[in-house]
């Protein structure tokens, strides 16, 4: 790359996000790596986001608005739509209640390159990170969303990513490569989870690499769409264990979502990367023991213990 700065687009996609929304800008701002651009894009807010949105594009000419601002696109559609927009060599997605830590772009942006060193910038990469917990008043209620999760941060192939995800959108890295792929093939009313369906677009496609660090403060609250639990990992496992149709729906969501990737990608798959996820859709038909011995030996395992012992029992 030389020695020029390397263009970075952060994503952030925006509704009504008045509460937090001072906070993360703030937080952006205060990158020590000042190589981005921020992508607004407000999905059709009624309280004073757009406000705030145009205020700070008005004092500072890194910030500036998607094209289909205010379209009620919503979440994922949203994320979709800048992803498919974004021209940069490397893209990140915000989320608009969280805090960035003043270095998450530049240590992100390094173990990036690191990579593209390693596998070449023409293979699609990812790279996402820990985060820590905080409440809606900021304050830390959890040092590792991970240990949290009880995820397990070597969890970065194609098989363990297609029964667990583990990479939070607003934590990953990708390069253009990544980003072309994603861009083209996603379709938001067919995804359960964008971020999902980005990591394992990586996975078989190409790489991905956890920095053991939190470079995001996640913050959790009443209008989260998905978040962390507030109950110890074992309490989760246990309720869960008592609760057998609700561990059945998560593993069928594994094959739903495993199909829905398949159909988006068809043979444009490659042809390892196939062969496992057709593998695994077919264990879907299979009676319950070698259902269960055939999902193990093709090391579609989840994460933690307690997860991995669901998925005996229920699988």
């Amino acid at each position: 790359m030389g020695c020029h700065l390397v263009k970075t687009a952060v994503l952030l996609a925006a509704y009504n996000g008045s509460a937090y929304l001072p906070a993360l800008l703030d937080s952006l701002c205060g990158q020590t790596d000042p190589d981005f651009t921020v992508v607004m894009q407000d999905d059709g807010s009624t309280d004073a986001t757009p406000g705030l949105l145009s205020e700070i594009a008005g004092r500072d000419s890194r910030f500036v608005f998607g094209s289909e601002q205010g379209s009620h696109l919503g979440a994922a559609g949203n994320f979709l739509s800048l992803v498919r927009q974004a021209e940069a060599d490397y893209i990140l997605l915000c989320d608009q209640d969280d805090v960035w830590e003043p270095d998450k772009i530049a240590v992100l942006k390094q173990e990036m390159l690191s990579l593209e060193s390693q596998y070449g910038a023409d293979t699609p990469l990812l790279v996402h990170s820990d985060c820590m917990l905080i409440n809606e008043a900021g304050e830390v209620t959890g040092e590792s969303f991970f240990r949290r999760q009880g995820w397990d941060p070597g969890a970065v192939t194609l098989p363990r990513l297609l029964v667990q995800n583990n990479v939070t959108g607003c934590t990953l890295i990708m390069n253009k490569a990544l980003q072309k792929l994603v861009a083209a093939h996603a379709k938001a009313k067919e995804l359960f989870m964008h971020d999902w369906f980005i990591a394992l677009t990586a996975a078989a496609f190409g790489h991905i690499s956890f920095v053991d660090r939190p470079l995001t403060r996640y913050r959790q609250h009443g209008d989260n769409t998905i978040g962390a639990s507030a109950q110890p990992l074992l309490v989760r496992g246990l309720t869960a264990l008592r609760n057998g149709k609700a561990a059945k729906r998560r593993i069928l969501l594994t094959y739903t979502h495993t199909a829905v990737f398949r159909k988006l990608y068809g043979d444009e798959l490659p042809v390892p990367a196939r062969k496992i996820v057709e593998d695994y859709l077919a264990t879907r038909h299979m009676r319950k023991i070698p259902r269960v011995l055939a999902v193990r030996r093709m090391g579609c395992v989840m994460q933690s213990s307690v997860t991995r012992l669901g998925q005996i029992l229920f699988g």
